[in-house]
């Protein structure tokens, strides 16, 4: 009996989502918004399937305010709707949908309702670069720094985004081996004695309000070499064995000689 009822539970569900998947082919739907910077943002939908000659209205509501039509069709792309700086306020809920005007008729979405605050996701950090630093003991290894700028793209500005950031890296001998630094709020990270190999380094961030990450920067790349040795240890190895020649050849002159043999 429990097996039967287990059974009509997983039916009738499987049911259900058909159904709704159904639906959503029949209608457009808003999938997502994103913000850059708390100061614009886009909204994406998608189009109802195999319909042709199809155009497609937003509106949206702001409070108590009366619908409004999307300001911006263009900007964000296919299928998009983008909110310049005149018309994105912060702290405000913006619920919309999207109506498909076909030639039986309009049809409209579900409602979609996004606060600015939520939806952000900054581009990645920029100009991530580094600097070779003390060199180490036997050149095994080298120190390095590697640091990075505020997204530039987005003009995030700091005192309204507080950024939290994930570095992460590998040995490309070890491709498949990422390490990740995680929770990093200044944008900079020092690695002591980092072992001989080539590494690829990448960096990304967030907004410290929500937990929609930017893409990956693009990539540097860090080749540590342990076959030149530097000057200085050039000079200790010079030094040190003249050092050793020259004692040898003190000890050698302080050897005492045999006495002759003299015979009359």
């Amino acid at each position: 009996m429990l097996c039967f009822l287990l059974l009509t539970l997983h039916w009738m569900t499987v049911t259900v989502a058909l159904q709704s998947t159904r639906e959503d082919d029949k209608r457009p739907y808003i999938y997502r918004c994103r913000s850059p910077n708390m100061e614009i943002f886009t909204c994406w939908w998608r189009p109802i399937a195999n319909q042709d000659n199809v155009t497609y209205t937003l509106l949206y509501t702001t409070g108590e305010r009366t619908p409004r039509e999307c300001p911006d069709y263009v900007s964000g792309g296919i299928n998009s709707c983008f909110f310049d700086a005149k018309h994105t306020q912060v702290w405000e809920i913006y619920c919309m949908n999207v109506t498909a005007h076909t030639h039986t008729g309009p049809i409209t979405s579900q409602k979609h309702c996004v606060d600015v605050v939520d939806i952000v996701e900054t581009d990645p950090p920029s100009n991530l670069t580094y600097v070779m630093l003390n060199e180490s003991i036997g050149e095994v290894g080298r120190s390095v720094l590697v640091s990075w700028l505020h997204p530039v793209k987005s003009l995030v500005h700091e005192e309204q985004i507080i950024l939290v950031y994930e570095l992460r890296y590998r040995n490309l001998a070890q491709p498949d081996n990422w390490r990740v630094m995680e929770r990093l709020r200044e944008p900079h990270v020092e690695f002591l004695d980092l072992p001989v190999g080539r590494y690829e380094f990448s960096v990304r961030c967030r907004s410290t309000s929500n937990k929609h990450w930017s893409v990956w920067s693009e990539s540097i790349f860090i080749t540590i070499s342990g076959s030149a040795l530097s000057d200085r240890m050039l000079a200790l190895i010079l030094v040190t064995g003249i050092a050793i020649m020259v004692f040898l050849f003190i000890s050698l002159g302080n050897i005492p000689r045999g006495k002759r043999s003299v015979t009359s």
